[in-house]
């Protein structure tokens, strides 16, 4: 497995830092907001987190929180595109040398499950709740094809192992529900304490489970 990229410096690990201090954000006061918003949000839940709660957990007055936000579902609007951005700025860092369809699809397999440990409150926030339930506007899933780098490696690599043959031609849907729903149902089930395995302790079974469910 490529290696690069794991210690993404940019992620929001407020379980690894303070929510004064988030890693890898410079302590300003939006930024400590939304790494504040990121620790309640998963600890108690967006419907039992106020602005005030926000203030005293980021240290940040409601006056300069309203300064940024205009209410509390655009700061957990902003803070879903967030987690977003560096999930899949963490796995086009992971691909970056990675080749063959294989590597592509194994190395991205082995990244997603990384991340999803390292970054446990993040992956709560992305994986578990129900966006829609609190946030009006349409949120970009994580997991779309997109025109950024992730997205673009990906289908390169994915077109190029279907007309050589390397890969199965499967429709696009088919092809992305095997390549991040597999993992991903994993993570989901670790977070919710029903595999007892952490998802790098199983990396290279599921790695090996979505080459085989895609090549020729």
């Amino acid at each position: 497995m490529n290696k690069k990229g794991e210690n993404n410096n940019q992620t929001l690990e407020v379980e690894r830092e303070t929510a004064t201090e988030p890693r890898g954000l410079s302590a300003t006061s939006k930024n400590r907001v939304l790494a504040a918003a990121l620790k309640l949000f998963v600890e108690q839940g967006y419907f039992n987190t106020n602005i005030p709660d926000l203030s005293r957990e980021s240290k940040c007055s409601v006056g300069s929180i309203y300064h940024h936000f205009k209410n509390k579902e655009e700061v957990a609007k902003e803070l879903y595109a967030q987690c977003i951005a560096d999930f899949r700025r963490s796995l086009a860092s992971a691909l970056e040398e990675a080749k063959s369809p294989e590597a592509v699809i194994k190395t991205l397999v082995h990244s997603l499950l990384h991340f999803s440990e390292v970054n446990k409150q993040l992956s709560r926030y992305m994986w578990l709740c129900r966006h829609n339930e609190f946030v009006s506007a349409v949120v970009k899933p994580a997991t779309v094809v997109g025109f950024d780098s992730l997205g673009r490696k990906l289908t390169t690599s994915i077109r190029g192992g279907i007309k050589q043959r390397q890969l199965r031609a499967l429709s696009a849907h088919l092809i992305w529900s095997i390549l991040f729903g597999i993992p991903l149902a994993y993570v989901r089930d670790w977070l919710e304490g029903l595999n007892p395995l952490s998802p790098t302790e199983v990396a290279d079974e599921i790695a090996e489970a979505c080459w085989r469910a895609l090549k020729a």
